[in-house]
């Protein structure tokens, strides 16, 4: 499948879904992480070998014409600390000189876009655009985002290859359990059923369904897992419910139990923001053990698969799916449903899928100059 795909260069991915990709690319090819030391003095000429590559702080300037000047000793140092590979992976757009001044690192240079970043007021939309224009391959995380991209930049869509997020292979059993995991230790014992909201509580967050359905419902109890990245409608009054237990952050690593403990889960998903084009992670990890999964808001990646997860329109609609859920033991027969798509939805079935894209990139570029002699 690899066909020349040897090594392949990735820049950034600090965000642990995105490392789990590039992880489980590993089994088809050398991955090696550029991660050159940025210095106010790494203009200065190196005087002896460096343990690590340094280079100028303004390497990577959103002024065009900065990064232009720094190009050569910025690629001589480059190639110098890394050699070169077959393709070059930028994933952020702060990195966008890797695609038009640094090419000489690798002959393929693939954008990997794990989110909408006109929703961020502190990045500069026009290196996104730059990396946009100059990148051989794009790499979007769901269609909604790929077509969020063709509005802004207008895109070839031969150059576009969605690649969504997933989960790691070791989350999933080989059938799906007859009953949730046992709870963690770290809970207490009797809190069930228990109904989970995993992941950040941030600005994409709507907890007012939750709180009406914590209200309507007292038979039912419920878990918080991740960080609160600030102070929403209805957290201080889930805060100070005792049936409700709020864990903090966890490394992404150690989440699966949690997920699996649950008797259904709950993705509390706003309509703006960059949810309807996102490709949730916490999705995904929720998949492998079958247990129902509703959400609100939008995501037009979830409603791709409306058999696996149940839409809810306001907190109304989340106590009624909820009490005839729990009314049937949370038992809702869609279990193998979420288990096989979960199969397909794997880190390594990410990964194969990236570096087959990748290959075949190479080969056409291979082609090419032999086409044309």
């Amino acid at each position: 499948m690899n066909q020349g795909l040897r090594r392949v260069f990735v820049a950034g991915s600090s965000k642990p879904w995105q490392q789990a990709l590039f992880s489980a690319l590993e089994d088809y090819c050398e991955v090696v992480p550029l991660n050159p030391c940025l210095t106010r003095s790494g203009w200065i000429p190196w005087p002896r070998p460096q343990p690590q590559c340094v280079l100028p702080r303004g390497a990577f300037s959103h002024r065009e014409w900065l990064a232009r000047l720094l190009a050569p000793m910025a690629v001589r140092r480059l190639r110098a600390a890394y050699g070169r590979a077959d393709a070059l992976i930028v994933t952020e757009p702060r990195f966008w000189p890797y695609a038009l001044h640094y090419r000489r690192l690798a002959p393929l240079i693939g954008y990997h876009i794990s989110d909408d970043y006109a929703a961020y007021s502190f990045v500069r939309l026009k290196q996104e655009a730059l990396l946009v224009r100059h990148a051989d391959l794009l790499f979007p995380v769901s269609k909604g985002l790929a077509d969020a991209l063709q509005r802004r930049y207008g895109l070839d869509a031969a150059r576009v290859h969605v690649i969504a997020n997933g989960i790691p292979d070791t989350w999933l059993p080989d059938t799906p359990p007859e009953r949730p995991a046992p709870l963690p230790p770290c809970l207490p014992e009797g809190l069930r059923p228990l109904i989970g909201v995993i992941g950040v509580i941030g600005t994409r967050i709507d907890l007012l369904p939750i709180v009406a359905a914590h209200d309507a419902l007292p038979q039912l109890r419920w878990l918080f897992v991740g960080p609160v990245h600030c102070s929403l409608p209805g957290l201080a009054h889930l805060q100070s419910s005792p049936r409700c237990r709020f864990v903090g952050a966890l490394p992404y690593e150690e989440l699966q139990p949690y997920f699996a403990t649950l008797d259904a889960a709950v993705l509390p998903l706003t309509d703006g923001d960059i949810n309807p084009c996102s490709s949730p992670v916490r999705f995904f990890s929720q998949l492998p053990t079958g247990q129902p999964i509703l959400y609100t808001g939008t995501c037009a990646q979830i409603a791709e698969t409306p058999r696996l997860a149940y839409h809810c329109v306001d907190g109304e609609a989340l106590t009624a799916t909820l009490e005839r859920l729990a009314a049937a033991g949370f038992q809702d027969g869609r279990a193998a449903e979420r288990h096989r798509f979960a199969m397909e939805s794997t880190w390594p079935k990410r990964a194969a899928a990236l570096a087959e894209a990748l290959s075949a990139a190479l080969v056409a570029r291979r082609r090419a100059p032999a086409a044309r002699s």
